[in-house]
């Protein structure tokens, strides 16, 4: 665990920077990926994971650990939902295929559902699945939606919903690990092992942080009145100030 902490302190340049609220709000621990001031769409498609990888490098060195590398997983092969990528780009929108299919990662505060508060379920926009439940939804001060803990399966209650990347203990303590739709093999965004950075929210119990691209869900209120059923695609900037309502 010292080693840990060592390495976390070289990469934030400063104990005092390490433990200052201002470090918390650059995404801390895990906050090293695509900072508030970095572009991140899709022109700069540079993934969270990718930029604590090249800012451990000396962490790496140090304890012989491999580097920390995205999964080269097919995001098709052995998932219930499959189509082709051809297929995917006319069902998804563009910022939707760039984050499920491609692996990418939207700008912080880019997402409407960053702020979205209400009670329901975040449900995959590729498949359907539903992944988080609101009561686990917490403000981490990231710019990403982010989740303590994701839903379980109804068929199999032990098996989660939301998939996590096999990596080392050692990794997922340092970097996190990406996390994908279980049922069709989109990419969602990272888990990290920091959520005790975050006391009064679910996080703090669970231990954890998904750290989730608002555009790879679509969030569904409970409280549905009328009879349209509205559905808040993630993809939408927070300016919109009328949400959409689609046909259910």
């Amino acid at each position: 665990m010292i080693i840990y902490l060592v390495i976390l302190l070289f990469s934030f340049g400063s104990v005092n920077a390490f433990f200052t609220p201002a470090a918390s709000s650059e995404r801390l621990s895990t906050s090293l990926a695509v900072s508030p001031r970095d572009d991140g769409n899709m022109n700069n498609p540079m993934h969270r994971r990718e930029m604590i990888q090249k800012t451990l490098t000396f962490g790496a060195l140090l304890t012989a650990s491999p580097a920390i590398a995205r999964s080269t997983k097919s995001r098709t092969t052995g998932y219930d939902v499959q189509h082709t990528e051809s297929e995917w780009s006319q069902m998804l929108s563009p910022q939707q295929n760039f984050i499920l299919r491609q692996g990418g990662t939207e700008s912080p505060y880019s997402s409407i559902l960053e702020g979205e508060d209400r009670t329901g379920l975040f449900v995959c926009a590729g498949c359907g699945t539903a992944l988080f439940n609101s009561k686990e939804k917490f403000h981490s001060g990231t710019g990403w939606p982010s989740f303590a803990a994701p839903i379980m399966s109804k068929s199999n209650p032990g098996v989660s919903n939301v998939e996590m990347e096999d990596v080392s203990t050692f990794q997922f303590q340092l970097a996190g690990a990406e996390v994908r739709c279980h049922t069709c093999g989109g990419h969602l965004g990272d888990v990290f092992a920091d959520g005790f950075l975050f006391p009064g929210t679910p996080a703090f119990a669970t231990g954890k942080r998904y750290c989730i691209d608002g555009g790879s869900l679509i969030f569904v209120p409970n409280d549905q009145k009328g009879g349209d059923l509205e559905f808040v695609r993630g993809d939408l900037p927070p300016s919109k100030a009328t949400k959409p309502v689609f046909q259910g």
